[in-house]
């Protein structure tokens, strides 16, 4: 299809979707390398009302239609069972760290905003997802972490237990091409759950996977794991979650460990851009878990643990957990200044 009939297409898609009560809608064009980085050309073009009315991939080019809706003095009204609308503005009251902003109301496990827990003096929690995300397209939530950790079982946990992401429309990408068995694994569980699975061979796939899931309220990623001397490994990862831009991305760290391995994945994982811990196999741990001192102690969020096999039940939120492993290292702290 010609470049023109294409224009032509998407400027019948957008009158079918939107009506401008007369007034013309201008489509324009946006081109770059990969889709993130276009749709922030989008949003800072057209503000934060654009609506994005069509996407093509081809290579490592992506191209982006989009309109900024001009309203007159009748404002159009949404009919129910439209597909498209206007992306929405962000809500003006202030950001939830875990609800990611506007139109998501928070489920009852995660009612309250998870407090800020950093190191004592030390340096300040990440801001909230919802402050920095970008609007034109859904939350992007990465799992990273060494091989065995659990990561795709919590995945499953996260996309399916209503009080994280299950009440919503959820999407998710695998990139886990190396394990055995891990593509058929995650696509079993987002058959069982009727969720779009995206699965991604090359880097170029990402954009292509992405475009598909635009229309989830948030898309989880599952990245393959990998030790720290597979370096070339882990480069590829960094490089494709560095394309994708995560709004968050959750570092699992397995509670059976030491503490001093769990310190060194965190320093190991520290370039992969991590704004949260994820406590699993706590079921493993015959006494009481030190991730959470660890995860405190290094200044870190955690929003979640698991706790067995079980989907989506053995996924808990980790507030409680956090605010004694925080209040023990204040203590401890004051205890070694006194006899210092």
């Amino acid at each position: 299809m010609c470049r023109w009939s294409r224009w032509a297409n998407c400027l019948r898609r957008l009158r079918s979707r939107v009506p401008l009560y007369g007034r013309l809608a201008v489509l324009e064009s946006f081109v770059g390398t990969n889709l993130p980085a276009v749709l922030r050309d989008v949003r800072a073009a057209l503000g934060d009302d654009a609506c994005v009315v069509d996407v093509s991939c081809t290579g490592d080019r992506v191209e982006v239609f989009a309109s900024r809706v001009a309203l007159t003095a009748h404002p159009f009204r949404r009919r129910p069972t439209d597909a498209a609308v206007p992306l929405p503005r962000p809500a003006d009251a202030s950001p939830d760290p875990v609800c990611f902003g506007a139109g998501l109301a928070p489920p009852p496990l995660i009612a309250a905003p998870p407090p800020q827990h950093g190191k004592i003096g030390h340096r300040p929690a990440p801001l909230p997802v919802a402050a920095r995300r970008n609007t034109l397209r859904p939350p992007v939530v990465a799992l990273v972490g060494p091989t065995g950790v659990g990561k795709t079982t919590t995945l499953a946990k996260l996309a399916t237990h209503p009080g994280a992401f299950g009440g919503r429309s959820v999407g998710i990408i695998g990139m886990d091409t190396y394990r055995v068995g891990a593509v058929e694994q995650l696509e079993t569980y987002a058959e069982l759950a009727g969720i779009p699975c995206e699965v991604v061979h090359v880097e170029a796939d990402l954009d292509h996977a992405l475009v598909r899931l635009l229309e989830c309220d948030v898309i989880l990623v599952d990245t393959p794991g990998r030790g720290p001397r597979q370096v070339e490994d882990l480069g590829t990862v960094r490089r494709w979650l560095a394309r994708l831009a995560p709004d968050e991305v959750h570092l699992a760290l397995p509670a059976s460990n030491m503490p001093q391995a769990l310190r060194r994945t965190i320093a190991e994982f520290a370039s992969f851009g991590v704004t949260h811990a994820l406590g699993t196999k706590l079921d493993e741990c015959p006494h009481d878990a030190r991730v959470f001192d660890v995860v405190a102690s290094e200044g870190m969020m955690m929003r979640w643990f698991t706790d067995g096999q079980e989907v989506p039940a053995d996924l808990h939120p980790a507030t409680d957990r956090m605010d004694r492993a925080v209040t023990r290292l204040a203590a401890r702290r004051r205890a070694e200044e006194v006899f210092a």
